[in-house]
């Protein structure tokens, strides 16, 4: 050795240039398929949150038409009758044969079936569950396809299934499948 301090360097050659290209390339691939997990997850919670928001909208109620005035006296509670009153049987053969029985729920006890909702039904004739109820599968799709904004609510919050269920009486099947009636 003789007083030269000068350092060698060893050539870069093919392979470590290669190895080199490969990182740089696995680095990039890693930042991209980072960006698109990101996105991604991003508009996941922005469709969930979408989804949040038209639940709450359907389970908020008309505006303050509904609500007594306020310069009105709050109603008394009406009695209630501890037994039904007796009909006479001559009035029950008078009833007319076409009145069927009334649903005892009203449309937006069905689960995900708000105020909103319920009118565009109406529009399309679906008042009762009983209506809805009655509907076979092409008719339910037809329906769901016209609801414009509500479109495919029917389906996936499946009203029909829930409005046979209600329809046929069978509350401990409805509760079992979509939970507490009313709550």
């Amino acid at each position: 050795m003789t007083g030269n301090s000068a350092i060698n360097f060893m050539p870069l050659n093919i392979g470590t240039l290669v190895l080199i290209a490969i990182g740089a390339v696995v680095t990039v691939l890693a930042m991209i398929w980072g960006t698109m997990r990101r996105r991604a997850k991003a508009a996941a919670i922005a469709d969930s949150e979408r989804h949040e928001a038209a639940i709450r909208d359907d389970a908020i109620a008309e505006p303050a038409a509904d609500l007594p005035a306020a310069a009105e006296p709050p109603l008394e509670p009406a009695a209630i009758p501890l037994a039904p009153a007796a009909v006479p049987v001559a009035e029950l053969a008078e009833a007319p044969a076409d009145v069927g029985p009334t649903d005892p729920y009203p449309l937006t006890t069905l689960k995900g079936l708000g105020p909103r909702a319920a009118a565009a039904l109406a529009a399309h004739g679906i008042t009762s569950i009983g209506d809805l109820a009655a509907l076979d599968a092409a008719q339910a799709d037809a329906l769901d396809a016209g609801l414009g904004s509500l479109a495919g609510r029917l389906a996936r919050d499946r009203w029909v299934e829930q409005a046979k269920l209600l329809a046929a009486g069978d509350v401990a099947g409805f509760e079992a499948g979509f939970g507490k009636l009313g709550g």
